[in-house]
């Protein structure tokens, strides 16, 4: 009788001392692959939607790699909506930005059914169970994508319900939380409760719409200084001449700014300026009244001028998007779990690129132009980038569903370094000033709509159809 309760205890002590998961819902069933998203999930890079880097987007990349049949895009034709920002001249000092010319129009809006990826540019986690695509007028850079991505057939879980879906996966979240970096305030962030809300809601419409389907989620970033456009323009002033922080009394000197309600003043220490301020810092802005008259900064048409609310972030208000990322995944997690729903861990993926990681002989990280990972809109994925991040998603549905989805190889984008360039003989550091046209700087801004308004948030293929209405792209897409 006492080996037998010693045994019990044993195995109930054991029972205690190892985490019992629920099994993951459904299956890694592909039959019928669907993905709800916002920008990341549509594959938007360095400002634009276009379907260069379309069949990039991380729901095309899991489509390929589990074999998902007619995984259909709404693709858009260079240079897209919102036209590709390009290095025009690396060489020069400072490296030029514009966007591509051209006008981008979509290119299979005829097709006859809802498309597997309704991700929507600059939609939130409420946006996906309500607009539809037939608003008017569009409110927004969210009803505007999904006036030809959703067509006015319905709503994205709506359009993902219809295909009878077998499998699901959804990123949202960003816009919730990473438009408030894009505008510089924390007034852009989505108040708790409505995302408690929004992301229940959603979840709710897709269990009970599709019960049997495998659904996956991520969570998101907590680090606002993991995103180029935060991490690039130093928040001191930089002597253009040497690149190097100008020392008084041995102290780097900071850039003045509106921090807020109209109060200008030295920026703290911690601060951020925004990429889409570099070319007001390089013509003066944020250069103190004292020093505007002192070479070489008298030389700068706006010496003396602070820089704008909207051009920084100050560590208060970096600490209010942190804690409200917090929160987000707080809430991701708990109504996850509670309809056994594996989470994705992108939070530690960006802290893992934001610390440097080594692909084969390269070192990607989150360094403007260089690091690899993020696009020249310092918020968007390069197709490395997307591709790393599929893979965050294939690594956990393996682990979930015992399912063996190879994970993307990074191998052709590493041929002859073309994804990113280390090779022009430019260094880019922090305080290297970036020329941006005011069009260039409009193409990043548009995913950072005025507080009030809704949030916004490489071959060559050719624009044929085949019999079915999908481009070349579509088709290879489906591959």
């Amino acid at each position: 009788m006492k080996r037998t309760l010693a045994s019990i205890l044993a195995a109930v002590l054991l029972l205690a001392a190892t985490p019992i998961f629920a099994a993951a819902r459904g299956s890694a069933d592909f039959t019928r692959f669907v993905a709800l998203g916002d920008s990341y999930g549509a594959g938007v890079e360095s400002g634009s939607l276009n379907e260069r880097h379309q069949p990039y987007s991380w729901p095309a990349i899991i489509a390929r790699q589990a074999h998902a049949k007619d995984f259909v895009q709404p693709l858009v034709s260079y240079p897209g909506i919102g036209n590709e920002l390009t290095l025009i001249n690396a060489v020069a000092y400072p490296p030029v930005i514009q966007p591509a010319p051209g006008t981008g129009q979509p290119l299979n809006s005829t097709f006859p059914r809802p498309y597997n990826n309704l991700s929507i540019p600059g939609a939130n986690v409420t946006d996906l169970t309500t607009i539809k695509g037939n608003e008017n007028p569009p409110n927004g850079t969210a009803q505007s994508y999904a006036r030809f991505i959703l067509r006015g057939l319905g709503t994205p879980a709506d359009q993902a319900l219809a295909q009878q879906p077998t499998f699901i996966a959804i990123w949202i979240g960003g816009n919730d939380l990473l438009g408030a970096v894009l505008s510089g305030t924390p007034k852009a962030l989505t108040p708790v409760e409505t995302f408690r809300t929004g992301y229940n809601a959603l979840l709710d419409r897709l269990v009970a719409g599709a019960p049997n389907a495998g659904i996956i989620v991520g969570n998101i970033p907590t680090n606002a200084s993991s995103l180029p456009i935060a991490n690039t323009v130093p928040a001191v002033i930089i002597n253009p001449a040497t690149r190097q922080p100008v020392l008084v009394g041995g102290a780097p000197v900071p850039l003045i700014a509106d921090l807020g309600n109209g109060t200008v003043g030295q920026l703290p220490a911690g601060s951020r300026v925004l990429l889409t301020a570099a070319s007001k810092v390089g013509t003066g802005y944020g250069i103190p009244p004292q020093l505007a008259a002192v070479p070489p900064f008298n030389a700068l048409p706006d010496a003396g001028k602070p820089l704008a609310d909207s051009d920084v972030l100050t560590p208060a208000e970096i600490t209010e998007i942190q804690a409200r990322a917090v929160a987000f995944n707080d809430i991701i997690n708990t109504a996850a779990s509670a309809r056994n729903i594996p989470v994705v861990d992108i939070r530690g993926l960006f802290d893992r690129w934001t610390a440097g990681i080594a692909v084969g002989p390269y070192a990607l990280n989150t360094a403007f132009v260089t690091g690899g990972l993020f696009s020249l809109d310092g918020f968007h994925l390069t197709d490395i980038g997307y591709t790393l991040f599929a893979n965050e998603y294939i690594k956990t549905i393996n682990a979930n569903w015992n399912a063996h989805i190879p994970i993307a190889s990074l191998s052709d984008f590493l041929v002859n370094n073309g994804a990113f360039r280390d090779d022009l003989g430019v260094v880019f550091t922090q305080g290297t000033p970036f020329t941006m046209s005011s069009d260039a700087i409009a193409t990043i801004r548009q995913f950072a709509a005025p507080v009030g308004a809704r949030r916004l948030h490489s071959a060559t293929h050719d624009d044929a159809t085949d019999s079915h209405g999908n481009s070349d792209a579509t088709t290879r897409n489906q591959q």
